[in-house]
């Protein structure tokens, strides 16, 4: 019996940690360059939180630049609300979605778009539309079982959420806050609330302790040693 999507709460804006091979699996079954052009965006998403609208303005030349130099160069000018630059580490899980991308563009000049439509073939390469990606994005979060509403922005959580939760830094929120370019650490501090995930192994451990049996004193451990070494005596 197919169960029903789980409603997405306020703070639920982010894959899990489940979720994400779980999407990311699901369109690497597809082959074509669609499903390659749409898993290697989405992958240098959550590896590197830039935002859909930025990344799909980035060129050859950008990608270029970035594996030569190891950092993805994003300029305010590209940035919602920003007045200053961003430099993305490339990171393992972004070097590939650079080099997965610009395979799908060999012969391209450096100043055209890295990301394109398909459709646009023939007619000169445009740029993939915000809108485009973000009905892509919907249509593998649906093949994939994900819960409804999943968005191109949610990637830029997902990988906030990844450093908060993995990062042995002394602070990672500070980390995440960097990371997304972001001036105000309270629009950093979001991805501090517990995700489902989070809150079910908490649960489950709770639990298994409140059902475990009372743990045993070496003197009550010393006594039942030597009543089954007597007994065998």
């Amino acid at each position: 019996m197919k169960q029903t999507p789980e409603p997405v709460g306020v703070f639920r804006r982010f894959l899990t940690k489940s979720e994400q091979p779980q999407f990311l699996g699901t369109i690497r079954q597809y082959s074509g360059e669609i499903a390659k052009r749409d898993h290697a965006v989405c992958q240098l998403m959550i590896g590197g939180g830039t935002r859909v609208g930025e990344t799909l303005k980035a060129s050859v030349g950008d990608a270029v630049a970035a594996l030569e130099s190891s950092y993805l160069f994003i300029p305010k000018e590209h940035r919602k609300g920003e007045a200053c630059d961003l430099s993305v580490l490339v990171t393992l899980s972004i070097r590939t979605a650079l080099l997965d991308l610009l395979s799908l563009r060999e012969g391209a000049e450096m100043d055209e778009p890295l990301i394109v439509s398909r459709n646009s073939k023939g007619r000169g390469w445009k740029p993939m539309t915000v809108r485009a990606f973000e009905m892509r994005v919907a249509h593998w979060a649906k093949l994939a079982g994900l819960p409804d509403g999943v968005s191109p922005h949610w990637f830029r959580h997902t990988h906030a959420k990844n450093i908060v939760r993995s990062s042995e830094a002394k602070d990672p929120l500070r980390v995440a806050q960097l990371s997304l370019g972001q001036k105000s650490r309270r629009s950093t501090e979001v991805y501090t609330q517990l995700d489902r995930e989070e809150l079910e192994e908490a649960l489950k451990q709770t639990d298994s302790a409140l059902h475990a049996k009372p743990r045993m004193r070496m003197a009550q451990l010393r006594r039942e040693y030597e009543g089954r070494v007597g007994a065998c005596a």
